[in-house]
């Protein structure tokens, strides 16, 4: 994202330990007034052959229907270029084949005046998505088709 001339702001220093409270991430957000947040996760189901990404919308964000409506349309670009350029399937286990989860309950989006989405990269407890997670080939294609969704919906 940087090489693409992009404003990029972590909230995390690292992978180790653990990053703010869900309240502030948003509040990170909201105060860079950043165009997009990407909240990257991997999940992890005990469902037997549970496995594959999903991208999870609040359907109550505090930035209105605007935002939510966008944040909307920005997962089905980041869900159809993570589908085209990764080897990662889309989830079996939730949004029942497509991959989208609209949801009320996560603090991060929902206090979000910003577009944004929370990716649920693959199912830590899947053996195939563990192997995929840990591909550094894989982390940098699943990191350009995240790039490519941001500049496609900062462009809109």
């Amino acid at each position: 994202m940087r090489k693409l001339g992009a404003k990029v702001v972590l909230t995390r220093p690292n992978d180790r330990g653990s990053g703010p409270c869900v309240n502030e991430r948003a509040a990170i957000t909201n105060r860079a007034e950043a165009d997009l947040l990407i909240s990257i996760h991997a999940d992890g189901s005990l469902g037997v052959g549970d496995r594959g990404f999903h991208v999870i919308v609040s359907t109550t964000m505090a930035g209105g229907a605007a935002v939510e409506a966008r944040s909307l349309a920005f997962a089905k670009t980041v869900r159809h270029l993570l589908e085209t350029r990764t080897a990662m399937p889309r989830s079996t286990y939730i949004g029942r084949g497509t991959a989208l989860s609209p949801r009320t309950d996560i603090a991060g989006l929902n206090l979000s005046r910003r577009v944004g989405v929370m990716v649920e990269m693959g199912n830590m407890r899947s053996a195939a998505d563990l192997r995929l997670l840990g591909s550094a080939a894989f982390r940098q294609r699943a990191a350009e088709a995240l790039a490519a969704a941001a500049v496609q919906t900062v462009g809109r």
